[in-house]
């Protein structure tokens, strides 16, 4: 199979993030509501083009596509009647995504024999859980203390903040679980875009944890930093299944043309 075009890979996600920086300068409160309009036509146009119904990552995807429109929905609600119904689906977005994930490693894991996973991944798998428990034990002492980089945010909010940050630790571990099921079966260009999914997951948590090391100069900068990276990632990995599926395309036009060939010569 022909390897996905990096440049052209690289080139989108430094986009994405320009898209995202730009949004967080101009649009004052930092909504960044083009960057996941962006996000999310590119992981509908991926679900519409990569995967015909039935195929086992389809609903992956189409998870994924759902929670980038609802994460457009609930920032641009939040830019114009502040929170309450934009909480909500925030949190709705945020429970797709972890769906997205559980449900391509269910829907793989029961399409076909895979193997136990390879020490490597045992060692992945058991790093992603480590994170995952201090993103938990960063969201017991935000519940508990409060936010120390969003100090506004109280009550209700406090618990959607905590729920989010969840999610990401959750998307994480079962991108990771995915990837050591993905891998042995079809391995490398394959398996890019979930690499790239969950490399999302961990930056967000990584975004997630940075309040621990309260000396980091800037946290709330490097936390917008850090989510603009994730959503542009997630946009990226779109874009790498949609060229997956078009080399898998060629690579099988290739194979055809080449079978005519033979039998034109008998």
């Amino acid at each position: 199979m022909r390897d996905l075009s990096r440049p052209r890979l690289l080139a989108a996600f430094l986009g994405l993030c320009a898209v995202g920086a730009v949004a967080r300068v101009v649009l004052d409160a930092g909504v960044l509501v083009p960057l996941l309009g962006l996000v999310a036509i590119v992981l509908t146009v991926t679900v519409a083009r990569a995967y015909k119904p039935g195929d086992p990552p389809r609903r992956a995807w189409v998870w994924l596509a759902c929670a980038a429109w609802l994460a457009v929905g609930g920032e641009t609600l939040h830019a114009i009647i502040g929170p309450g119904l934009a909480t909500w689906l925030m949190a709705l977005s945020n429970a797709m995504w972890c769906a997205s994930l559980l449900d391509a490693r269910r829907k793989i894991v029961a399409g076909a024999l895979v193997p136990p996973l390879a020490r490597p991944w045992r060692w992945a798998l058991a790093a992603a859980v480590l994170v995952g428990l201090a993103v938990a034990f960063q969201v017991a002492s935000v519940v508990r203390h409060g936010s120390p980089v969003y100090p506004t945010i109280t009550g209700p909010r406090l618990y959607h903040l905590g729920f989010v940050q969840l999610c990401d630790a959750v998307v994480l571990v079962a991108g990771v679980w995915l990837l050591g099921a993905l891998h042995p079966l079809w391995g490398g260009a394959a398996a890019r875009p979930f690499l790239l999914v969950t490399a999302a997951a961990g930056i967000f948590a990584v975004s997630d944890l940075i309040p621990l090391f309260v000396g980091l100069p800037l946290p709330r900068l490097w936390i917008r930093g850090l989510i603009i990276g994730g959503w542009s990632l997630l946009g990226v990995a779109g874009l790498a299944q949609l060229e997956l599926r078009r080399s898998m395309f060629a690579r099988t036009a290739d194979l055809r043309a080449s079978l005519r060939a033979l039998g034109s010569q008998r």
